[in-house]
Formats: C-alpha cells, structure tokens, sequence
C-alpha cells in the first residue's frame, strides 16, 4: 500500500519552495504533453527542469504523486475559469452556461490537456492507486463545481437530485471534449458549446428524477 508520503510535498511551504515545486510542475507538464504516460518518469522530469533527480524526490516521491498533483491543478485551473465566464456579465441561465462551455470546448490548450489526463493518465488508475485517488478527487472537485452551477440553474432541485444533475453534467462534457475531436466537422457542430448548453439547460430544468 502506499504511504501518505507518496501523496504529500516533502517540502516546507516556503516561497522558495513553492516556486520549485511549480517548476517541476511546469516541466512535468510539458513532458507528458509529449512524450506520454509510458514514457514519464521522475528522472525525465528532473532533466526537463534542468534539476538533480534528488530535487524532485525531495519535492515529490514518486511519478505518480507528481501526476496526482498536475491533475489537481488541471480542474482547479479550468473550474475557475468556468466560474468566471459563467458569473460574468448578465444574459440568461443558458447564455451564462453558453460562456463558460464556449471557453471550455474550444479552449486549445483545454481541449490538449484533456486529451492527456483523461485518456492517457486515467487508464492507468487501475493500476496505480495514487493516481486512483488523484482521480477520485479530480471529479469530487469536478462536481462540486457543477453542482453550484446547478442550484444557481434551479434552485428549486432538492441536494439529491442536483448531485445527480452534475454528475450527469459532467459526464456529458467530458464526453463532448473527449470524443468531439474524432468526430470530424459533424462532430464539431452537433457538440458545439451551443448544443452542449442547450442539452445542459434541458437536464436541469426538466423534472425531478
């Protein structure tokens, strides 16, 4: 089993090491980005930042826990930028919601990273249960954002059913950002941000389930 030691920073929060630890992060980034899961290792992420394999063990004790790292920073990263299209300015529910996907199902960079995490990274969960864990908590966050975004929707959905709201939520976009891309300029149009908040809008407005 693993230890708690696998899961938490060795080190200090300093500000010097906080600037560390994001710079492994940074280069630990970029590595996956393109070389893959199969190829991704403590040592390969030390020569990217230009560190002693020692500076980032000391920081993180295994691949694994940087990985669990960078996909919390992932959905914390994205789910405030959802927050902040869809609490900007005014309009309708559906035209707030339109906002954020907008950003969501186009952003280049989300649609790349999404791509690594959620395919790449999470298959091998089963394996890992580190990374289990950093998965776990990738959706916790996940929907307790889309949960917000539900109640602000209809206010009127007793806890349960607006848990389930999200859930199914967040399904439906991660569908959307994962297979959209293979789907050629169909797929494009049938999943545009338009689509994906309209069928948003009629999953939570319809009736209690």
């Amino acid at each position: 089993m693993k230890t708690a030691q696998e899961t938490t920073p060795a080190a200090p929060p300093t500000e010097k090491g906080a600037n560390r630890r994001e710079e492994i992060l940074e280069a630990a980034s970029a590595l996956l980005l393109e070389d893959g899961y199969a190829a991704f290792s403590a040592r390969g992420v030390a020569a990217r930042a230009g560190l002693r394999l020692s500076h980032v063990q000391y920081y993180f004790a295994s691949p694994a826990a940087i990985l669990a790292e960078l996909l919390e920073r992932f959905v914390r990263r994205y789910g405030d930028e959802i927050l902040a299209r869809f609490g900007a300015g005014e309009g309708t529910g559906e035209e707030r919601l339109y906002r954020a996907l907008d950003f969501l199902l186009n952003d280049e960079a989300y649609r790349r990273d999404c791509g690594i995490f959620m395919i790449e990274v999470a298959g091998f969960a089963a394996r890992n249960e580190v990374i289990a864990a950093a998965l776990a908590r990738y959706y916790e966050i996940y929907f307790d954002l889309f949960s917000g975004i539900v109640k602000t929707l209809n206010p009127s959905l007793p806890p349960r059913a607006r848990a389930r709201r999200a859930r199914q939520c967040v399904a439906l976009i991660e569908g959307m950002s994962i297979t959209r891309p293979h789907m050629g300029p169909k797929g494009e149009a049938d999943f545009s941000a338009r689509e994906a908040a309209r069928a948003i809008m009629r999953l939570v407005t319809g009736g209690e389930t």
